[in-house]
């Protein structure tokens, strides 16, 4: 039977070149950094079924479900949206080191998961998402989501008030030109580091990936397009840093911008 659930839905960017690229050894190896990266750590196997995250992989996409009715979150609500929300900005930031860009999205629906068969309508929508409207290297969150989270009981944690918790994902989520919300990993990375040193080095390692994959297209076109999305955003993170968070990481912003001298397509309307 259908059971309500949290679905995300992930694709690796570049994945098709890749195969072509490659042997089957190396794209096993990433396969696995994405599985490993995009999978719950579960510290109490009797739990595992009721309140994590289950994961299902196939070809270059990779399926989370969180279910939002089992008996553990329907007496004692959690926080399943924000937690599936920090999993995704830790997911994202850790494959950027392994320079695996991702593009998704996130919705709720019913759907259908046993002995590795998943369907549903859930699972289309959160399809749809990542295939019709993410367009870019982004994880957007369906519209429907953060109006159930609003309305329902089951998505935020108990002890949370609604305007709280929307406060506290506000700084997980950026919202975009055309009005979707997407996960916002750059900027929400800064408190999900241990150490502030580590958020300078993935900031330094995210400006090399972007320069990395811009630099193979002279021309515009669809990939090189992705590319200046990703570059604006490091970007616009980048100039909306605080003087202390750059003195604490010891940060000069002129070394980590994306300059359009580096990637022509980038360009800006003020010198």
């Amino acid at each position: 039977m259908y059971q309500k659930a949290i679905v995300t839905f992930i694709d690796i960017l570049g994945f098709g070149d890749a195969v072509k690229q490659s042997d089957a050894d190396s794209i096993n190896r990433v396969l696995d950094k994405v599985q490993k990266s995009t999978s719950p750590l579960i510290l109490d196997e009797d739990n595992k079924k009721d309140d994590h995250a289950e994961v299902i992989s196939f070809s270059d996409s990779i399926v989370r479900i969180r279910k939002i009715e089992t008996k553990n979150n329907q007496k004692y609500p959690k926080g399943m949206l924000f937690q599936e929300l920090v999993s995704l900005v830790q997911a994202q930031g850790e494959l950027i080191d392994f320079d695996i860009i991702i593009r998704g999205g996130v919705s709720v629906g019913d759907i259908y998961i046993s002995g590795g068969r998943v369907f549903g309508p859930g699972l289309i929508q959160a399809y749809e998402l990542e295939s019709k409207y993410a367009l870019y290297p982004r994880i957007i969150i369906d519209p429907r989501l953060i109006y159930e989270h609003k309305t329902g009981k089951l998505l935020k944690a108990k002890w949370n008030r609604v305007e709280d918790e929307l406060e506290i994902m506000e700084k997980l989520l950026r919202q975009g030109d055309d009005g979707m919300w997407f996960i916002n990993y750059v900027e929400a990375l800064e408190d999900e580091l241990d150490e502030h040193e580590m958020y300078r080095i993935f900031l330094r390692r995210h400006r090399e990936v972007i320069l990395a994959g811009a630099q193979k297209h002279s021309q515009l076109n669809s990939i090189l397009s992705k590319f200046v999305w990703m570059a604006n955003y490091h970007n616009q993170v980048i100039f909306n840093l605080d003087d202390d968070t750059c003195e604490s990481i010891d940060l000069d912003k002129d070394d980590f911008i994306i300059t359009s001298k580096e990637i022509p397509a980038l360009q800006y309307l003020k010198p």
